[in-house]
Formats: C-alpha cells, structure tokens, sequence
C-alpha cells in the first residue's frame, strides 16, 4: 500500500466484515511529540487471543470466500508503522469488538503519507451507509489543538428518512470532511 489512508480503508473494511455497527476512527498529528497515531475501534464481533495473534500473521485470512490465500492488510500496517520507529497495537475480545492503535514517527525520512484521507472517510461512510462512523481529526503543536469531530449518527437523525447516500448530503459530508481536514492541518501530512 502506498499511503496510510489505504491502511486505514482496509482496517474500516475489516470491521465491517466483522458486523460492527459502529466505527471510530481517531488521527492524531501530534507535531510536538513526533507522532501521527492512526486509532480505529469497531463493535465488531471481535476475535479471541488466538485469532488476534494469527490476524497479524501475513498467511492467514480469516474471509470466508478465499478468494486470495493471504490477509496482508494488518501485518503490512504493522510492518510500515514499525519499520519507522513506531508501534502497532491491537487489543479485541469475543462480542466487544477490537481497537488498533498505530503510531508513525511523523519525521521519519520513509513514512508513508497519510494520502486522501477525505476520500477513503468518504468512501467508508456512503459505501457502509448502515455503519455510524464517530470521526475524531486532531492536530497538536506546542502551541494549539485544533479538533474535528464528524459523527453520521447524528447527521442521519437530523435527516429523517433522507438517505446519507442522496447526492446532496453526499455533497455535504464531503464539503465537511474537507473543511475538517484542512482546519486539522491534515492535508500535508
């Protein structure tokens, strides 16, 4: 994969194979700590202390349809975190779903760019409609926190019957999202 947010689809996609109903995901550009922190938690069903250790093992997939041998999507998330000086970390449990923490050394010469992030938030949101996606951008300095939080939840209780698929509330997410990233400083990250 050739940015983070390609990592992040996958990690989103994974969550909503495992029927969760609810996802979080969190980025954290901490300037003053040398930290970009991906967190992504889901209600998932969530995996027992075996399977979380075999999800980070690059020859097992847990699809039901094997339609490829191999889940590469976690070990290489963790391999690319790793191989910059940061961490990966995974914690589930049977029926309470799973968080996935991953840091970056924000000035390490090969970290990946954080890439579109708009468009792969986008993507998750109108692509799982059923799925509620708390979005939590935040960037810090020595100086300033700047926050951007983005909740479908409420934005489909405000809406009624009106889908989070009808163009023109598509048109609105995406107008938010970038608003969001661009006041978090997310875009050149």
């Amino acid at each position: 994969m050739q940015d983070i947010s390609l990592h992040l689809l996958d990690i989103i996609e994974n969550s909503v194979r495992a029927e969760a109903r609810t996802i979080k995901v969190r980025v954290v550009n901490n300037i003053s700590k040398n930290r970009l922190r991906i967190i992504v938690e889901d209600d998932g069903t969530g995996m027992d202390a075996h399977t979380l250790e075999r999800a980070q093992d690059p020859f097992y997939t847990s699809k039901e349809e094997r339609v490829k041998k191999v889940g590469l999507g976690i070990p290489l998330f963790k391999q690319n975190a790793e191989l910059v000086g940061g961490s990966f970390k995974m914690a589930s449990e049977p029926g309470f779903g799973t968080v996935l923490t991953v840091d970056f050394t924000l000035d390490h010469i090969d970290r990946m760019p954080l890439g579109n992030l708009k468009d792969t938030l986008l993507g998750s949101i109108i692509g799982h409609p059923e799925v509620d996606f708390f979005i939590h951008l935040i960037y810090r300095d020595r100086a300033t926190e700047q926050c951007f939080h983005f909740d479908t939840k409420a934005i489909r209780e405000e809406l009624g019957d009106i889908p989070l698929t009808y163009p023109d509330v598509i048109e609105y997410i995406d107008q938010s999202l970038l608003e969001g990233i661009q006041n978090t400083n997310m875009e050149d990250v």
